[in-house]
């Protein structure tokens, strides 16, 4: 089991994630608080991960201002349903984006195997907590060194070079998240 421990720079946030290997998948639990805009918010999600580093299910609870919120999602061969509801526009689809954290981003990069200066676009579930908000985005990863990735918004103008480590955790997200603690 690994415990990691990222502190959000804009979404002024604590984030305490394990990620334990069980029966040929890694579970995710994560526990997430901040304030974004004077609006306190918590977040807990737990994902379910293939070896491939492919999302298969998420449960992703949110309480913001008081409003709680829940979103969970499945895939059954490759076909998505998002609270029960099937939702074809993700169909195929490996990767989310969860907004409020890093780790979303461990998924395609450990996944792609990207070598230096290779890259690759893929669709993700991006799910945006404080806008409440899923839609599909497309996102380009490429990698710039043995440690350092360049994530583009296809879809918008964002684009961040990225820090991981060997296993391909985010160390450093400029302006956005900064890891505190690996174990």
């Amino acid at each position: 089991m690994r415990k990691i421990i990222w502190r959000g720079l804009v979404y002024k946030s604590w984030e305490d994630c394990t990620i334990e290997l069980k029966n040929d998948a890694y579970y995710v639990k994560s526990s997430i608080i901040g304030n974004y805009l004077n609006r306190i918010y918590n977040v807990d999600y737990v994902l379910k991960i293939d070896r491939n580093w492919c999302i298969q299910e998420f449960e992703i609870k949110t309480e913001i201002e008081g409003h709680k919120n829940l979103i969970i999602g499945t895939n059954a061969a490759g076909l998505w349903s998002i609270n029960g509801i099937p939702r074809p526009e993700f169909n195929e689809f490996l990767f989310i984006d969860i907004s409020v954290t890093p780790f979303t981003n461990t998924l395609p990069i450990n996944n792609l195997l990207l070598d230096i200066g290779q890259s690759k676009s893929i669709d993700v579930i991006y799910i945006n907590i404080l806008e409440n908000e899923i839609k599909p985005v497309k996102q380009l990863y490429s990698r710039k060194k043995k440690d350092e990735y360049l994530y583009d918004n296809l879809d918008t103008v964002f684009s961040s070079s990225i820090t991981v480590d060997q296993k391909g955790i985010v160390k450093s997200y400029p302006g956005l998240f900064e890891l505190v603690l690996e174990d």
